[in-house]
């Protein structure tokens, strides 16, 4: 639902909701909330015929007691489906005994009248049993509408029969006509009142459901996206991605390459763009697109032979427009449509926000690519100017790729054979002899695998731990402020500290079974197979809380990091492996959302 539909409904005087799955889901909550209210309803009668059977016996005493007792009967029976609607478990033809509890009421006014001639109260009594039918809420206003108004005529009739003066019953009658009338348009007003709230809430609920589906598509998008180096592959992939955000018939998208001014379509899906003949895009959507950065809305119309031979446009579809660009430059444009409703702000902003995050993913996919990595991490090397100078320290450069599309290996410390002169020459051989010495005791090295050989691996692991019905785990671990250390310290001192912690992660797993794994930019996975997740949880809140007091020392001094984790573990839902690391990506975006530096746990 959207507010467009609010916005129709509001200018329309209609009751019922013109599409037919907005008025089934209205009916259909209205049947489940129908116990509370028939509560109340039945309770209000009750006391209604209570008090009208106590001011008969004031009036008549026992002289004329068949309305007296035939209120009691009509309360005794309103008491009855109080007590029936309360402590059932079934409604149990909920609005036959509403209406046919409120006839047998107004059944005995109308026989008070003939019995007792017209008297005021009688009127008022009347009245009342008008507004109690026009509160009800789970009966349709018209039905109600006329059941009050053949029990008037049937009021006006009985006068008539009783023979009452005209002037009186001509009074009564215009009092009886506008309490009807009036009854019916409160109804009219309480109804509306009632579906337009039911509309507001369901739009909200539709909302707030697409928001979250949106954050879990930009989680997706990671795991769908990494490593894609063709770009016609990846905008061919965010079709499927909007999907679960935005509600259309039909599709289309282009990438703008080597194109010109009149781009082709690369793919067209849906009924809705199949007979277009005319260029899809123009220069001036172009141009809209390019300058705003921003999605479009359109609603498409076509020219038809009206009366006479007279053209005039009729409605095709709503149609938006997102744009994809790389940097500056747009590259690519997708073009939804769908004939029920327009789209709308959420569907605008959502549509951008996952064409640039595709396209993030996909320049650090590129740019990893082409990167070398540099496995080392450098310590300062001795170089002195003169036999007997003191000696001076150099920071030597290093380029930390952080991608997780190769393995990457952790160093305490290595040297390359070019920072000394194999001859001695440059330095002296002492210090030469404990370089040696130093490069040998650090041959030991942590390889981290990269996200593509970790999956691999755990995929296999996780067939095995199905299979035979054993615990599996898995951690998703980010390294909070990662980004902003390399922007502010250089990519040695964010690979320094992230090399800590992947060796002191390393120190506390299982070797042997337990897998290390790349995630992300600044992230890793840890899968634990024969560990359930209490156990998992708690192993993720120890590496948390070390992390979190701990200090790693570099050139720009003392540097500190947090870890956010995501814990999920294999279960008879989770389906395969992909669906298990979801679930644990997911608790981490809410251990990220709720302020970093805790552990959440996905079931």
């Amino acid at each position: 639902m959207s507010q467009d539909q609010i916005y129709r409904y509001k200018k329309s005087f209609r009751l019922q909701f013109q599409d037919d799955e907005s008025e089934a889901l209205y009916r259909e909550m209205h049947e489940k909330s129908g116990r509370s209210s028939s509560v109340l309803a039945f309770a209000a009668l009750f006391v209604l015929c209570l008090s009208y059977a106590y001011l008969e016996y004031r009036a008549f005493g026992y002289e004329v007691a068949i309305p007296m007792y035939g209120y009691l009967f009509a309360a005794v029976l309103a008491l009855a489906n109080l007590l029936l609607s309360r402590f059932s478990a079934e409604l149990h033809y909920l609005n036959l005994r509403l209406i046919s509890n409120g006839i047998i009421a107004m059944g005995v006014v109308v026989a008070a009248v003939f019995l007792q001639k017209y008297s005021p109260y009688h009127a008022l009594e009347f009245v009342l049993l008008v507004v109690w039918f026009g509160s009800l809420k789970s009966i349709r206003m018209v039905a109600t509408f006329g059941i009050y108004l053949l029990f008037a005529i049937a009021f006006v009739g009985t006068m008539y029969m009783t023979e009452i003066s005209e002037f009186v019953m001509s009074l009564v009658s215009v009092l009886l006509g506008a309490a009807v009338f009036l009854g019916a348009y409160i109804g009219y007003l309480i109804e509306r009142g009632r579906r337009m709230l039911f509309l507001q809430s369901e739009t909200n609920i539709s909302m707030t459901n697409r928001q979250e589906m949106w954050a879990f598509t930009l989680i997706d998008l990671d795991l769908a996206l990494s490593g894609i180096l063709d770009f016609k592959e990846v905008i061919a992939l965010l079709k499927k991605h909007l999907e679960p955000v935005i509600n259309f018939e039909s599709y289309i998208l282009t990438s703008l390459e080597g194109q010109g001014p009149k781009p082709v379509a690369d793919k067209i899906e849906g009924e809705l763009f199949e007979d277009d003949d005319r260029t899809l895009w123009s220069e001036d959507l172009l141009g809209k697109l390019t300058q705003t950065r921003q999605a479009t809305i359109s609603a498409e119309h076509e020219l038809v032979k009206g009366f006479l031979g007279i053209k005039k446009q009729r409605f095709t579809s709503y149609r938006l427009d997102v744009p994809v660009f790389n940097d500056s430059r747009l590259l690519g444009v997708i073009s939804l449509r769908r004939s029920s409703d327009p789209f709308d702000d959420l569907d605008m902003i959502a549509s951008v926000s996952i064409a640039s995050q595709a396209m993030l993913i996909f320049k650090r996919s590129a740019r990893s690519s082409a990167i070398v990595l540099d496995q080392s991490v450098p310590d300062p090397v001795i170089r002195p100017k003169q036999p007997d100078a003191t000696s001076t320290q150099t920071r030597t450069s290093t380029t930390a790729a952080l991608s997780d599309t190769r393995d990457i290996e952790v160093t305490d410390q290595s040297i390359s054979d070019s920072s000394f002169d194999p001859d001695g020459t440059l330095v002296p051989q002492a210090v030469v002899q404990k370089i040696k010495q130093d490069e040998e005791s650090a041959k030991k090295t942590i390889t981290l695998m990269s996200r593509e050989n970790a999956d691999k691996i755990a995929a296999d692991r996780y067939r095995t731990a199905a299979v035979e019905g054993e615990p599996l785990s898995v951690l998703i671990i980010e390294v909070d402020g990662l980004s902003k250390l390399r922007e502010q310290d250089g990519d040695q001192v964010a690979y320094k500290v992230f090399a800590a912690i992947v060796k002191y992660i390393f120190s506390k797993i299982d070797k042997e079974k337990e897998i290390l794994g790349r995630y992300g930019q600044n992230g890793l996975s840890v899968l634990m197979p024969k560990i359930d997740m209490n156990a998992a949880e708690k192993f993720a809140e120890m590496i948390r809380h070390f992390v979190d007091n701990a200090r790693y020392k570099t050139a720009y001094g003392e540097k500190s990091a947090t870890l956010s984790i995501g814990v999920a573990a294999i279960t008879d839902d989770t389906g395969d492996y992909g669906s298990m690391v979801k679930r644990a990506d997911m608790a981490l975006f809410v251990a990220k959302k709720n302020g970093r530096n805790c552990v959440k746990v996905r079931l």
